[in-house]
């Protein structure tokens, strides 16, 4: 099988478990957002944006990092992913002792003891490792199996919390066990499907060497999560739950199909990898990737804000009609991250990680900076607006500031200019 059918194969299997994920998650979240009210729905977001915030914590950067050293590197695999393991669940337990610290040094939106549970549940994601061994075998099947089943379990127990009228405590626990439930699913998985001769190992001077490779990439990752993240922790301290609970509705929209740009990326980065060493077709490769994702993400924009009022009365109710809003602004910012899904796998490739940090630094900075001016004056729409340019500036615009970084700043404003392009070479 070639590689490039083996990577459509593999989107294929991405692409389901994505089309069943999406469906059922929004079937769940709507019957969850009418149950819960605005305000029960707020504080369930908030303890989900809460966890996210830890997850940097638990990779370490090392997500790209296993993948490429899996692909490519001569060190045995056993060494490779029991080196990466071990420091992973180093960062979840660190992530844990941070958490700690934080909330009980700070008033939050929900009780501490929520919190400290989640930061334990998000630790567990260290075991998303063997997410990466399967995607370094293009074998997303096997990750898709386990998600697929961790969802429809944890929608059928939500669902049927709903039915007995159970309180938030209840959805609350769910929560936090879904990442332990994907990561043992994933281990369980790896045992059954893993080549023969891996066996688990240890070495502490490849364990520094990868640090130093990812220690760029764990601020980066931290900075990407705290300017998608922060706004939800944001609005939920400075404007209350309710508020939260409307602009969550309309986050959970607009970032459901953030998935796709990465399930593109991911399948075809083994192969984007070994056509670096041909200079013509490695940019071919990158151009056409790039002008999918752009115009993938413009059309979707566009769909969602034309029906964005509809699309909310009808699915969550006139509790959440403000959330049109926010949905018809925040959408656009998923355009900037079909392109930062790229761009994110070039700088790896590239061997530009600092850069990676410069970019999530700048933009989590923005970010929370327009957010802290915005929310007070602008409410929820102004964390919308914050989110979109803070997205447009980290995923395009700061890339014509730097030499290195220029290429892909040309290839994306190919892409974009694609239509103006067409139309002058017609005249």
């Amino acid at each position: 099988m070639t590689s490039t059918r083996k990577a459509l194969g593999n989107i294929t299997w991405l692409f389901s478990e994505k089309i069943v994920t999406m469906g059922l998650s929004l079937l769940v979240s709507i019957i969850l957002a009418r149950y819960l009210s605005p305000s029960e729905f707020g504080k369930l977001n908030y303890l989900i944006s809460f966890i996210a915030i830890l997850a940097p914590f638990s990779a370490l950067g090392l997500n790209a990092l296993i993948v490429r050293e899996l692909v490519n590197s001569n060190r045995d695999d056993g060494l490779i992913l029991g080196t990466a393991l071990l420091l992973r669940i180093s960062g979840g337990c660190i992530a844990i002792v941070l958490a700690t610290v934080f909330i009980w040094n700070t008033d939050l939106l929900i009780t501490s003891n929520w919190l400290v549970l989640a930061a334990i549940g998000g630790s567990f994601s260290s075991l998303l490792l063997f997410d990466f061994y399967f995607q370094s075998r293009v074998q997303s099947q096997y990750v898709v199996t386990t998600r697929i089943i961790v969802l429809i379990v944890s929608s059928l127990l939500k669902l049927t919390s709903v039915y007995f009228e159970l309180p938030l405590s209840y959805f609350l626990i769910l929560v936090i066990l879904e990442p332990i439930a994907i990561g043992g699913g994933l281990f369980f998985f790896f045992n059954i499907k893993k080549e023969n001769g891996i066996v688990f190992k240890f070495d502490l001077k490849y364990a520094k060497e990868l640090l130093s490779q990812s220690r760029w990439l764990i601020l980066s990752g931290f900075m990407a999560i705290v300017y998608l993240k922060v706004d939800q922790l944001m609005i939920g301290e400075m404007l209350g739950s309710e508020d939260l609970g409307i602009y969550s509705v309309a986050v959970r929209i607009s970032e459901v199909w953030y998935f796709f740009p990465v399930a593109i990326v991911t399948s075809f980065y083994p192969k984007l990898l070994k056509s670096k060493a041909t200079p013509s077709l490695y940019r071919y490769n990158l151009q056409r990737l790039c002008d999918v994702l752009f115009w993938l993400g413009i059309s979707v924009a566009l769909l969602i804000t034309l029906f964005s009022p509809q699309l909310i009365s009808t699915l969550y109710g006139k509790e959440y009609s403000l959330a049109s809003q926010v949905l018809s602004i925040h959408i656009w910012a998923g355009v900037f991250m079909f392109l930062r899904a790229l761009l994110s796998k070039w700088l790896i490739a590239e061997g530009l990680l600092k850069f990676s940090l410069l970019t999530h630094g700048i933009a989590a900075i923005v970010n929370v900076y327009l957010n802290y001016i915005w929310i007070p004056e602008y409410g929820i729409n102004g964390a919308a607006w914050a989110t979109l340019i803070s997205c447009a500036l980290s995923s395009y615009l700061v890339l014509w500031f730097n030499s290195k970084t220029i290429p892909m700043a040309l290839i994306m404003t190919n892409t974009i200019t694609f239509p103006y392009r067409v139309l002058k070479n017609k005249l």
